[in-house]
């Protein structure tokens, strides 16, 4: 007899606690996040380097993300099959992986730590916390599973932050009450939660990698990679994320592993990084995939552990690092997230200030309406964060440089 992955919980909705047929009822959230206006906005969203008609923005990137999360599924629920455990429903990971960056403002995390920190007396902004905000919101009725499984973060977000120390990945603590029913129901991760976790990380290291050699050009790139990659600069980050591996260890495997990922991933994107703006590097995928470590949790399937082996997490993370290094921390990045935090505080204040039908952004008449009609500060203030999430990147960049031009003209 097989074990179940799936019980009759995981189909409970949150609004009136009834269930769906379980055959049916992630097929019915994977299409209400494939119909949702916020997953098209995506389109026009920043992933890593504004433009979203050069690089990868965040629509191509959760489209990648399904398609690493669909690679994970097939060899995982072969293994399944063997030991006599249901199959992981595919619908509900590829609605998960849709969906997991669908609460992201303009700009993504750049806009995102700009809201965060207006928020800070307010409850907060972070994306994974509104993604869930939306599909909670939403009249589709998602699923207890799909709402937990997209629920990255299991940390409160304060209600009020008196001093501002950066982004608190989690929930937001207002919704605590709401979300109650899912604490109660699922103790730990489930096994969707990881494998999303796992397809999102492998796509953005990938594809960040190819949009800063398209920003930079070859030549300079890898004049930044050889300034900034350097053991030095790597080992003492990477204590701080690998505590259970020796100084003297990594003396020893940083320098190997550097130089593997120069001499074999770095290459071949190098060569091949035009070719992968339009599908991804498979291979190199592949190569990631293929030492996926399952742990069954014999007793309860769905909190079974995935996770890739401490070299290729370690791996992934330097992957990381040289965007960090050749790009976040340098000027050419602080410039563009000066004119990002101009635009979305413009915008911000705008629309909180707002009193009237008459309004300089596209708005729907029905939204509009309801921004004009809240009067408390936190609750229009929240509201605000809300609609800023449903405009792209040239939207709010066309309406601050409109509304500026008009403020010149006066």
């Amino acid at each position: 007899m097989y074990k179940a992955m799936y019980h009759t919980f995981d189909h409970l909705r949150l609004s009136d606690k009834k269930t769906q047929e379980a055959n049916i009822a992630f097929l019915h959230d994977f299409n209400a996040v494939l119909e949702s206006p916020h997953l098209k906005k995506l389109a026009k969203k920043t992933q890593l380097i504004p433009n979203s008609e050069h690089f990868h923005n965040r629509l191509s990137h959760s489209i990648d993300v399904c398609h690493i999360s669909s690679l994970i599924i097939e060899r995982l629920n072969n293994y399944l099959r063997e030991n006599y455990i249901t199959s992981i429903n595919k619908e509900l990971v590829m609605a998960i992986s849709l969906a997991h960056d669908i609460g992201h403002p303009p700009f993504g995390h750049s806009g995102e730590r700009v809201l965060d920190e207006m928020m800070k007396k307010m409850g907060g902004f972070e994306s994974n916390a509104q993604s869930v905000k939306i599909l909670v919101n939403s009249s589709d009725d998602f699923k207890y599973r799909t709402l937990t499984a997209l629920m990255k973060y299991k940390t409160k977000i304060p209600l009020i932050r008196k001093e501002y120390n950066g982004l608190i990945k989690g929930y937001y603590e207002y919704m605590a009450d709401y979300l109650e029913p899912l604490f109660l129901t699922y103790q730990e991760i489930v096994i969707e939660q990881s494998i999303v976790d796992i397809a999102d990380t492998l796509s953005y290291a990938l594809s960040d990698l190819k949009d800063l050699i398209l920003f930079y050009g070859e030549n300079r790139f890898t004049q930044l990679l050889n300034r900034y990659f350097t053991e030095d600069a790597m080992l003492e980050e990477t204590m701080l994320f690998f505590p259970e591996i020796s100084r003297s260890e990594l003396h020893y495997f940083l320098p190997k592993m550097m130089e593997d990922i120069k001499n074999n991933i770095l290459r071949d994107i190098l060569q091949n990084y035009r070719k992968y703006r339009s599908e991804p590097p498979q291979h190199i995928i592949h190569d990631f995939i293929d030492t996926l470590v399952i742990t069954i949790n014999e007793s309860q399937p769905m909190y079974s552990k995935l996770n890739l082996p401490i070299e290729n997490e370690l791996k992934l993370f330097l992957l990381n690092q040289i965007t960090k290094k050749c790009f976040l921390e340098r000027k050419v990045n602080r410039e563009i997230d000066k004119k990002i935090t101009h635009n979305i505080q413009f915008t911000y204040d705008y629309l909180f200030n707002l009193n009237s039908a008459d309004s300089l952004l596209k708005l729907d008449k029905e939204i509009l309406q309801k921004l004009i009609s809240i009067s408390n500060h936190t609750e229009r203030s929240r509201f605000v964060c809300d609609v800023i999430c449903h405009f792209s990147d040239m939207e709010i960049v066309d309406f601050v440089s409109n509304s500026t031009k008009k403020i010149i003209v006066v």
